[in-house]
This record gives structure tokens, sequence and C-alpha cells, in this order.
């Protein structure tokens, strides 16, 4: 295996694992350093000589609070920076067919995560299914997404830098890929909660026609309550009275100081906080609409959600959070969220009344927008829904099927160490459904269709039959679940 590899910006050389070459913190931009902070990404520079592509890339800035360590899985030992604009990329060889490519974008509430987290390691996908997979870290937080148009002028009115960190990465991987092995024509884009909510922000930016072929969306898609310009700068000058500082020097400010910041707000106005906005240049308006008219790029798509998504917030952020979301939902839905509340309460009767909030919670964040996209999509290319149900025996049950809890499943990842702690260690039947679950996907990337890989026979979605994949220990096909609760939704 040749594990020096020639991009347009250098040679590059790798490491062997597993069979599969593995090429580490490939700058897909110029570091966003200095005068470039909040602007976006820049071509990446070339260099002389070789790049020594084995070592891991710094992780996007973000809050080193143990609650959220636990659910990021970011440790102590891993560098963060402001130069972490670099990607991991995984290939079996370098040389025969071109190969279909995977590229995963991280969640995080856009305020945490990184894609070079071990449970991400392509390995798996790259030596088991023969398919090149990158692994990107973008700008999170206020880095990312604090919006300065209004404030700024001409020089910041491109907001949504995150968004066009990613699109940067989906370039390099236009312009690059071929020489790993992957094929620029056959490119899958997947990613897990903000890493999916990008995604469907993808879908409906103009500037990123082209770019992929395919999409997976895991428990995200767009929120039915998009930001608007005038609210992403209330954020802004919120955070510039908080720093205390103005926009000449905001450049100079520490990062660090930047992320307490990020954190302080948080915890004033909730969890999300940090979300791409319509700005009117980076997305002309709510990806939703771009998608519902038939703007949107017309690429197949797989996406679902958990049966329990917000109990991993409830969980390891605190009651207290999830009492501020809920105060902020009464506030956006008013009488609609009580009349939402019984609604879950009588779907679920052994849930107690907080419980009830937490199932709106999770149904309001994650499978309603992912109902609406499917239900747009499909009229225009094939859609595939699931809803997973393992349901986690740590901490006590609590968990149930969390957010985030079928990521080991399908990177077939249930050796992690943080991943056995969260299912509450060895199950029966989670190695066979890991493998299936894993497989399923792959077939996917490859096919754009997930049948044939070991789950059940696996129906495309449609507004009428809706049928959808219930992935448990015995899965299978159920069509229009839980639509007592569905159709309450006006949005």
């Amino acid at each position: 295996m040749n594990l020096v590899v020639e991009t347009r910006q250098g040679r590059i050389r790798g490491e062997q694992k597993r069979g599969v070459g593995v090429w580490r913190a490939i700058p897909y931009a110029e570091p966003p350093l200095g005068e470039l902070r909040f602007l976006p990404p820049r071509p990446p520079r070339a260099w002389d000589g070789e790049r020594d592509g084995t070592r891991y890339s710094a992780v996007a800035m973000q809050s080193r609070d143990p609650r959220v360590a636990m659910m990021s899985g970011i440790t102590d030992a891993m560098a963060m920076s402001e130069d972490c604009l670099q990607l991991d990329v995984y290939a079996p060889t370098t040389d025969g067919a071109p190969r279909p490519v995977l590229v995963w974008i991280h969640g995080g509430a856009f305020v945490m995560g990184a894609g070079s987290l071990p449970l991400y390691s392509g390995v798996g996908f790259a030596s088991r299914h023969d398919l090149v997979v990158v692994t990107v870290n973008y700008r999170l937080g206020l880095l990312g997404l604090m919006y300065l148009g209004e404030l700024g002028g001409e020089r910041y009115a491109h907001g949504n830098v995150t968004l066009l960190d990613q699109l940067a990465a989906l370039h390099w991987v236009r312009d690059n890929i071929a020489a790993f092995g992957g094929d620029p024509a056959q490119v899958t884009v997947m990613g897990e909660s903000a890493g999916a909510i990008s995604i469907a922000n993808l879908l409906g930016m103009p500037a990123a026609r082209n770019l992929f072929q395919r999409a997976i969306l895991e428990s995200g898609a767009s929120p039915l309550l998009v930001p608007t310009r005038e609210d992403a700068t209330a954020l802004a000058r919120e955070a510039l009275d908080a720093l205390g500082v103005g926009l000449d020097t905001l450049a100079q400010v520490p990062a660090e100081r930047i992320v307490a910041v990020q954190e302080q707000l948080a915890r004033t106005r909730g969890l999300a906080t940090f979300a791409p906005y319509v700005d009117g240049v980076t997305l002309p308006q709510p990806p939703i609409d771009t998608v519902r008219s038939g703007e949107g790029a017309p690429v197949p798509l797989l996406v679902g959600y958990n049966r329990d998504e917000w109990t991993l917030f409830d969980l390891f952020l605190g009651e207290p959070l999830t009492q501020l979301v809920i105060g902020q939902v009464r506030g956006r839905l008013g009488p609609f969220a009580e009349l939402a509340h019984a609604a879950y309460r009588a779907a679920r009767p052994e849930h107690s009344a907080h419980q009830a909030w937490v199932d709106v919670l999770g149904e309001l964040s994650f499978r309603i927008p992912q109902i609406r996209l499917a239900e747009a999509q499909a009229a225009r290319a094939p859609v595939h829904m699931y809803r997973f149900d393992w349901a986690s025996s740590a901490f006590e049950g609590r968990l149930g099927a969390a957010h985030a809890m079928e990521l080991p499943f399908v990177w077939n990842r249930l050796d992690n160490p943080l991943t056995r702690v969260l299912l509450g260690g060895d199950a029966p039947g989670a190695l066979e459904l890991a493998a299936a679950m894993h497989d399923t996907w792959a077939a996917f990337v490859r096919t754009g269709d997930p049948n044939g890989a070991g789950l059940p026979a696996w129906p495309a979605y449609d507004a009428r039959r809706r049928a959808t994949l219930i992935i448990d220990r015995a899965s299978r096909v159920v069509d229009d679940p839980d639509s007592a609760t569905r159709t309450i939704w006006p949005l």
C-alpha cells in the first residue's frame, strides 16, 4: 500500500491500521486565526516536502465541562485550537477502481465533538466494505455561528461559517479524494444531530449542489423554527456585550474567553442557542422550504430518529436545562404546547408529567423535523426512514433509546469504552445488530438502497404509507408509527 499520497497542496504520509491507510490532520482550509476569525474559510496553502499525516489534529474550541465531555467524548488529553479545519481520510488502498466515499459530519449541538474521535474511526467501513471514509472537524459555537453581518458590514456578510467550513471540506473531497482511491462522483454525506442538521442545510444551499450524491441524517433535520438573521444579530450583540469588546478588537480576544461566554449564553438561552440561521446569503431561506419547492439537492436519503431522544440531555445536563427549554417551547408555541404535552401523556401513560415533556422536546427537536424532510424529499428521490428503539440498561434504564445511542451500532464500535458505559455493558444481540446496521448503512453508501444487508426488507418512505423500520432487538417495519402524536403537529 502506498502511504504517501500527492494532494493538490502537497504530499502527505499516512500509516496503516488493520490493512487500511489512515491520513490524519489534512488541512482543507487555511487556519482561521487572527483577522480570519469569523470569516469564511480560505483555500488551504500548499506545503513543501512531505507532511506527517500520522498525528491527530486539534479539535475545535469547546467546553471542558465534564458533563459535556461525557456526551461529546472529548478528553483532557485532546488538544484544542482554532486551527482545526482539518480532516482525516481512511482508505483500503490508493489503487484499483475508484471507491464510494463516505464523508462524516459530527454532531454535538454545534458546540462540542470532533470528527477525529475514536468512535468515528473509518477503519471498519474501509476494511469491511471497501469504502473511502473522510471525517471532518469544523468551527463550533460562537466561532462558527456568530453573525456579524449587520454589525460589521460586507466583510462579515457571509454568515454561518460553520456550514461554509463543511462546504470547503466537500470541495477538498471533490478535488483530492481520487488520490486516495475515492470516487468524487460517489459521495455520501452522513451526520448525526448537529451533523444531520448541517446536512439538511447543505441540501438547501445552492453552493452545495453536485458535491454529494446521497445523504444519511441521524436524529437531525431542518428545525421547525429556524433562526433568522435578526435572531443571530441579537445573539451577537449579547455575546459582544458579555465579552466587553467591539468588532475592532474581537480578533484579539483569547479563544478560551469566547468559549466561556459561549457557555454562559448556553446556560441562559438553552441547548439550541447556536444553530445555522437564514442569513440570505449562505442560506437564502429555511432549508425545508427549499426542499419543498423542489430546488433542493434531489439525492436519496436515509433518515431517522431515536425513540427517547431528549433523555440524554435531561440526564447529563440536568432537569433545570429541560425546564428552561420547556419554558421556551411554551413561549414559542403558546397553548399548543399544553395540548402536545397532554397528547404525549396519553400516548405513554407509564411516563410521568416530566417524562412527557421530555418526550415532547425530543419530538419537536428531532422526530417531526425528520418526518417533514422525508415527506418533502420523497417526492423527488427515494427516502428510507427508521426509528431506533434499542434501550440502554445503563443508569437504571433512564436513558432508554436516547439521542446518539445508535452511533456505536452504525460505526460497529461496541468496543469503544464510552459506548460500553452508555449501553450498560454487553447485551444479548448487540453485536449482531451492530453488524447489521453497519452493513446496511454501507449498502446505502454504495447504492442508495439500504436493502439486503442484514436488516428486514425496508420499503421506501412516502406520505401515504409512511413505512418506518423500527430498529431493535427484533427489527420490523411499521407503517406510520405513533400516528396519534405525529398528527397533532401543525408545523
